[in-house]
């Protein structure tokens, strides 16, 4: 795949796989603002939202499980190609991307293998507008009976004849 691709900033979790032409632990020497530029962004990702590897520390395991299983994402017809790569990949999800950028463009060596989502993807909640709603508040809590306000103040009472006593006693002996 090349040329431009579409990031939608609708609020669902997503990730774009990128095969990385190379070993992954050369990109920890990569400057931030190159990487970006290199994947066709003006700013680069949130540090914590991506992900660098290669696919053989998977091992067994694959990089379609991971995606489909420990992140929750939905594969596809992609299972095998995933699980086909054999050089460094970078996952870059969702969130971590800035809202200005409105795609991405790769450069050698950068490719891009896939973009995907969650299985159902539910737009954001932004707030119930229905008339049932209106007026509908949290209750606060019940007011104190009777019976609860006299304990306390018993209880105070008690307390405080106690201590009285207990100063006389010491004062007197």
């Amino acid at each position: 795949m090349n040329g431009a691709y579409n990031i939608p900033h609708s609020g669902a979790r997503l990730v774009w796989v990128f095969d990385y032409d190379g070993h992954a632990d050369t990109l920890d020497k990569v400057a931030p603002q190159a990487f970006a530029e290199a994947l066709g962004l003006s700013t680069p990702p949130i540090e914590e939202s991506v992900e660098w590897f290669d696919v053989d520390t998977l091992e067994t395991y694959g990089l379609s499980r991971y995606l489909s299983e420990a992140n929750g994402f939905d594969v596809g017809a992609d299972a095998e190609k995933l699980d086909a790569l054999s050089s460094g990949v970078v996952l870059i999800f969702s969130d971590g991307i800035a809202p200005e950028d409105t795609g991405f463009s790769p450069e050698a060596p950068f490719q891009l293998i896939g973009r995907y989502g969650m299985p159902i993807d539910l737009p954001p909640i932004v707030g119930i507008e229905s008339d049932s709603a209106k007026g509908q508040l949290p209750q606060g809590k019940s007011p104190k009976s009777s019976a609860r306000i006299s304990g306390m103040v018993a209880t105070f009472v008690l307390i405080f004849l106690a201590i009285f006593v207990a100063i006389f006693v010491w004062i007197g002996g």
